[in-house]
C-alpha cells in the first residue's frame, strides 16, 4: 500500500512541477489535494492503513475541489499553499518531531499570513507554492517508498513531516530549484511569443 501512496505523491508532485504555472486551476487542485492527503493521513495514523487512506483522500478531494471552484482567490490560495507548505519543510529540518497539534497551528497560520499577503507576491507565489509543494510531495512520495533511504528508518513512515537526511534535503532542493527554473523558463517564452 506505501508504494501506492508513494507513486500518487510523486505523480502529484511531478504535475505541480512541471504544470504549476501553466494550468495553475489544476495546479491548485493538486496542491491542495496533496495538502489535505498529508495531513489527514498523518492525523489519522493510528487507525487502520486502508481506513486512513480512505479519509485521506476524501479530505485531498474536498480540499482539491474548493481549489477548483474558488480560481477568482488563487493568489491568495497559492500565498496559503506556500505558507503550509513552508511550515511543514521548516519544521521536517527542525530536529526531532514536534507535536502534532503544534504543527497544524503553525501550519494553519503560515497559509493564513502568506495567503493573507499572497496577491503582493504577484505571479512569483504560484510558481514558488507550485514548485515547493510538488518537491516537497516527490520527497514525501519517496519516503512511502524508500523510508530507509530518505529519513535513516526502515518502518514505515507515517507524518507530514519528512525526517530529512542531507542526501535526502539535497534532492528535495534539487528537484525545488529544477521546477522553479523550469516554470520560469516557461512563464518568459508564453510571455515572447504570447504577447
Amino acid at each position: 500500500m506505501e508504494w501506492l501512496i508513494g507513486l500518487v505523491l510523486i505523480g502529484c508532485g511531478i504535475f505541480l512541477l512541471v504544470y504549476g504555472g501553466m494550468l495553475f486551476r489544476f495546479s491548485l487542485a493538486v496542491g491542495l489535494f496533496i495538502l489535505g492527503y498529508m495531513l489527514a493521513s498523518w492525523l489519522f495514523s493510528a487507525m487502520d492503513p486502508m481506513i486512513q487512506f480512505l479519509i485521506s483522500v476524501v479530505v485531498g478531494g474536498i480540499l482539491a475541489a474548493v481549489g477548483f471552484a474558488m480560481v477568482r482567490i488563487a493568489l491568495h490560495l497559492a500565498g496559503g499553499v506556500l505558507g503550509a507548505v513552508l511550515v511543514l519543510v521548516i519544521a521536517s529540518l527542525l530536529p526531532g518531531n514536534l507535536p502534532s497539534w503544534l504543527v497544524i497551528i503553525l501550519v494553519i497560520a503560515g497559509a493564513g499570513v502568506i495567503g493573507f499577503f499572497g496577491n503582493r507576491l504577484g505571479d512569483w507565489v504560484i510558481i514558488l507554492a507550485t514548485t515547493l509543494a510538488g518537491a516537497y510531495a516527490v520527497i514525501l512520495g519517496l519516503t512511502q517508498i524508500f523510508p530507509q533511504a530518505v529519513t535513516g528508518e526502515a518502518a514505515a513512515f507515517d507524518s507530514a513531516q519528512i525526517p530529512f537526511t542531507g542526501p535526502a534535503f539535497a534532492v528535495y532542493l534539487t528537484v525545488l530549484a529544477i521546477g522553479v527554473l523550469a516554470q520560469w523558463q516557461i512563464r518568459s517564452v508564453r510571455g515572447r511569443y504570447v504577447n
